[in-house]
């Protein structure tokens, strides 16, 4: 894909990193959004072997400001929204919460129907779009791409619930991606990507260990021997951060993707799981809990990752044996480092 030119908001996070690099190792070109020059200059630093690829940044302090996407998108042939609120420090769950979320989906689109060269744009939703929280582990439940959330807009402004505000802005940002390009009827179509817990080692900049994001920051508590126990598993539905990069890069052409939802998921897993695989890699070190007697099974609901693996992917998941290794042993080394 030499030559064509992908815009990325959000290139400085956990998934956004690794879907940055994704796309310079496939040859294309990159623009990013960053919230400030600091950022910026770090993704020129960290990438710096693919300077020649990386065309500018654009700096989008806030996502939902009205009209803050319109440089970024010119001259662009597709995008990676990646960009979204991802916080539980809620006061107000409309104004801090819902209409972030909504209006960044909106705001990129609106932007890109002005330029006709875009072919598609690539979104990053989430499994917590797709799960009903009210169904708890729903024994037996195979969730695809065909489950939405059932919480309704009044349900998620009056939430006393952060983490089921959250899902709900999912949710609603997705759906509005939708709507807007069947009202809208723009020049391109889109494809959403919606992940559980994304697990794998990081591409990003951190300057210490507690600027881990939330889940590889849950395998570093297992494994850093500050914890006896093992923390509950929240979400026992995973996918590789790398799969997850391939499959939004691979959306951006793959003609099983036009408009078209994917579910991104390898399967079960609880955090005893982590522990065990870290155990028998490190049996020197003081990781968390007694592995001794786990059963994997779950007892909950499961995923059906099959039409990304399929369509996008075109190989089996990363197994959650390789994903923890290579965490792990990336954790440690920094560890040293920092």
């Amino acid at each position: 894909m030499s030559g064509k030119l992908v815009l990325v908001t959000g290139p400085s996070g956990y998934v956004g990193a690794h879907v940055f690099q994704t796309l310079l190792e496939k040859g294309y070109n990159v623009r990013g959004t960053v919230r400030s020059d600091e950022k910026a200059n770090q993704l020129k630093e960290d990438f710096a072997k693919y300077k020649s690829q990386i065309e500018s940044f654009v700096i989008v302090e806030d996502i939902a400001k009205d009209g803050v996407f319109e440089d970024a998108v010119k001259g662009v042939d597709y995008i990676i929204h990646v960009a979204s609120p991802f916080h539980f420090d809620i006061k107000d769950n409309k104004r801090d919460m819902l209409d972030p979320a909504v209006k960044g989906t909106n705001n990129i689109l609106t932007a890109a129907k002005k330029e006709k060269q875009i072919k598609r744009v690539v979104i990053t939703s989430s499994f917590a779009a797709i799960l009903d929280l009210n169904k708890g582990d729903r024994p037996g439940y195979t969730y695809t791409e065909k489950d939405w959330n059932p919480v309704t807009w009044d349900e998620a402004c009056t939430s006393d619930n952060p983490a089921a505000v959250y899902c709900a802005s999912k949710k609603f940002a997705e759906q509005a991606a939708y709507k807007f390009v069947e009202e809208e009827k723009p020049s391109f179509d889109i494809a959403t990507m919606c992940m559980p817990m994304v697990y794998g080692p990081i591409v990003h900049r951190i300057k210490k260990m507690d600027d881990l994001n939330t889940s590889v920051a849950t395998v570093w508590s297992i494994v850093n021997g500050s914890s006896k126990e093992v923390p509950p598993t929240e979400f026992p539905v995973w996918v590789d951060v790398r799969d997850t990069a391939e499959a939004h890069v691979a959306a951006l052409t793959s003609d099983k993707a036009s408009n078209q939802r994917f579910l991104l998921g390898a399967g079960n897993y609880i955090n005893e799981q982590i522990a065990a695989i870290a155990k028998k890699q490190y049996p020197d070190r003081n990781i968390a809990g007694d592995v001794s007697k786990i059963n994997a099974e779950s007892k909950g609901f499961k995923i059906d990752g099959s039409k990304a693996e399929k369509y996008l992917l075109g190989k089996p998941y990363i197994t959650l044996q390789k994903c923890i290794t290579d965490t792990i042993s990336q954790l440690f080394e920094l560890e040293k480092k920092l």
